[in-house]
C-alpha cells in the first residue's frame, strides 16, 4: 500500500538576474556611446550657430526699411506739428537736388526750410544754419516739387529704391485763406 509521508513542503522562489545586453564589466561609456554623444552635441551647436546668423541677417534687413518709415513719420510730424498753421512748397528754391518748404506758425511767422541731399544723407536745413538728418546711408536722392506735394526718390546704398510723398498745403489755398480773413 501507499504510505504517505509527512513532509514539509518547501517552496523556493528563484530570482534570476536579467541578461546584460553589453557584456562589459566597466561601468563607464563605451567608445561608440561617447562618439554618439559628441556628434549630437556638434549638431546642436551647428544648428544654434546657423539660427543666430539668420536672426542677425533678418534684423539688418528690417532695420533699413524701418529707417525709411521713421524718416517719413519724423518729417511729416515736423511739417504738421501743433505750432504749424500752414506748410507749403517753395518752388523758387526747389531743384532736383533740394526742395524748399515754407512753414507758417500760429503767429504768422514764416520759416523757410530746405530738404536736400548732402554727403549720403537726406536732411532738413534752415538759412540760419543747423540741420536735422532724416535718412542716412543714401546713395542718391532726387526731389520733385509741385503745387501741393513733394516727392523724394531715394536710392539706398544697397540699391533699393523708395519714393516718399509729402502732402502740403497749396499756395492757392493760402491766398484764399488770406482773402477770407480780410
Amino acid at each position: 500500500m501507499i504510505e504517505f509521508m509527512n513532509c514539509e513542503v518547501l517552496v523556493v522562489y528563484m530570482i534570476r538576474q536579467a541578461k546584460k545586453l553589453i557584456l562589459s564589466k566597466n561601468k563607464g561609456f563605451v567608445l561608440a556611446e561617447a562618439m554618439f554623444a559628441v556628434i549630437i552635441t556638434l549638431l546642436i551647436v551647428l544648428i544654434l550657430q546657423n539660427l543666430l546668423k539668420t536672426i542677425m541677417l533678418s534684423d539688418k534687413a528690417d532695420h533699413k526699411t524701418d529707417n525709411v518709415v521713421f524718416a517719413y513719420v519724423q518729417f511729416n510730424r515736423f511739417l504738421h506739428d501743433d505750432d504749424t498753421k500752414l506748410a507749403y512748397p517753395f518752388p523758387e528754391i526747389s531743384t532736383s537736388r533740394q526742395a524748399g518748404i515754407v512753414k507758417v506758425d500760429r503767429d504768422n511767422k514764416l520759416k523757410i526750410y530746405k530738404l536736400n541731399f548732402y554727403k549720403n544723407m537726406v536732411r532738413v536745413t534752415t538759412p540760419d544754419g543747423g540741420h536735422m538728418p532724416l535718412l542716412l546711408e543714401v546713395k542718391k536722392a532726387n526731389f520733385v516739387t509741385t503745387n501741393n506735394h513733394i516727392k523724394i526718390s531715394i536710392t539706398e546704398k544697397d540699391n533699393r529704391s523708395t519714393e516718399i510723398y509729402f502732402k502740403l498745403d497749396a499756395k492757392s489755398k493760402i491766398k484764399e485763406r488770406g482773402r477770407q480773413k480780410n
